[in-house]
């Protein structure tokens, strides 16, 4: 009898099937797998800030304020080491309403440590520099005072501890320069001037509250800088006022969200045209500053968004409703001051933020912004003269706690 031989192979072009099948599969899933990560990613940011929220209420529940942004200790010498030059933020008081007692019971004590790395804050103008040397302390460890040294000495640990509450898992941001970051900073309102430096201010070798007139006119957020607010406050509704939003901390890369362009001017500058910068944005990348053009970034490395959590420097824990979310940091000296400071995100299309109320709410790009022109400043005049609704349409009515504005837009 004759037996017919069969082959149990593959042809070549089965192969070639196969394969090309698989491959189509994996390019059809795999943007569904990424998606679904990122909103896993997105949900659990929104949760964190949350909790952030929650704790503001809560030390608002245990002490009838909010938790102030720019507080601390200080000195009419102002010195870094032995002081924290009145720069802690908010993020600071709320650390024991959010499970991290064991921080700050260490904060809130003497701690013993390496020696300040302070040497060079000390002879520069800049006392938010990052550079760091050790080599011209002799002492082997150092006591530090209580609430801690200024932010920005890397050389103190809890400074250096990343708070994983104050973090948003969509942002990759970690590492040097940088010290804690943090994803999440206080709304500071829809203006401009003097929030850089608010109620008290450190002018011919001493501390005063001289600021108070300019705080009345433009401190018009939840969180006005070195100065006391609470709900009360909030005359326009918990429920229409934001409270905190998200930031995207600095990856190095120039990006026009977490690095400002710098010393654009104040009056004829940043306060008189909030679109000043967007000419030296690069036109083939417009997420990014054009390096061949006319922009000035700052040149200490330290000085990039979100990358201290103690520091109530707003670069590093404030935004302003002037600009719409994930729009250009423009600001009118250095970048120790201010300017347009725009909320930003790692999520498509804009980002989250917390009402008064403790609500989350996902606030889109496209948010409506008025006539991004002039801000409201102390000396201004017609529509903005202080007290006036915002010029910046829903986005700036968002962010003032009490200038009687009517938000009737389901948010």
């Amino acid at each position: 009898m004759n037996h017919r031989r069969y082959d149990n192979g593959f042809t070549l072009l089965e192969l070639l099937v196969v394969v090309g099948v698989i491959g189509i599969l994996v390019g059809l899933l795999l943007p569904a797998v990424q998606a679904s990560r990122e909103a896993a990613r997105r949900m659990s940011c929104s949760n964190n800030l949350k909790q952030v929220a929650l704790g503001v209420a809560q030390y608002h529940d245990a002490f009838t304020i909010l938790p102030p942004h720019g507080t601390g200790t200080f000195n009419n010498t102002n010195d870094p080491a032995a002081t924290n030059q009145f720069r802690l933020s908010f993020l600071v008081s709320i650390t024991p309403f959010l499970g991290s007692t064991p921080l700050w019971k260490t904060i809130s004590s003497e701690w013993t440590g390496p020696p300040p790395a302070g040497d060079l804050l000390a002879e520069q103008d800049d006392f938010y520099d990052m550079s760091m040397d050790d080599d011209d302390f002799n002492e082997p460890e150092h006591r530090y005072p209580s609430m801690g040294p200024v932010p920005s000495m890397g050389s103190y640990e809890p400074w250096d501890h990343e708070v994983p509450t104050y973090r948003c898992p969509s942002d990759p941001g970690i590492g040097s320069p940088a010290l804690g970051r943090t994803n999440y900073a206080a709304c500071l309102g829809d203006a401009i001037e003097g929030l850089d430096e608010g109620l008290w201010r450190y002018q011919d070798s001493k501390w005063s509250p001289s600021g108070e007139a300019q705080m009345q006119a433009t401190g018009r957020g939840m969180f006005v800088p070195r100065m006391i607010t609470s709900f009360d406050d909030v005359t326009d509704g918990l429920s229409t006022t934001i409270m905190l939003g998200e930031i995207a901390t600095d990856l190095g890369d120039k990006d026009i969200r977490t690095v400002p362009s710098v010393e654009n001017g104040w009056t004829g500058g940043v306060l008189d045209d909030v679109q000043l910068c967007r000419s030296q944005i690069d036109p083939e990348r417009p997420r990014f500053w054009d390096a061949r053009g006319a922009v000035q970034l700052s040149s200490i490395r330290g000085q990039g968004r979100g990358y201290r959590w103690a520091d109530a420097m707003p670069l590093m824990t404030g935004f302003n409703t002037v600009l719409p979310p994930n729009t250009q940091l423009c600001f009118g000296g250095d970048s120790t001051t201010i300017g347009t400071l725009s909320m930003s995100s790692r999520h498509q299309g804009g980002g989250h933020v917390a009402m008064g109320d403790g609500s989350v709410v996902f606030l889109t790009d496209s948010i409506e912004s008025g006539e991004m022109k002039g801000t409201v400043t102390l000396d201004g005049h017609g529509h903005l003269t202080p007290g006036s609704p915002s010029p910046f349409g829903l986005w700036g009515a968002l962010g003032t706690r009490n200038q009687n504005e009517m938000v009737g837009e389901s948010l």
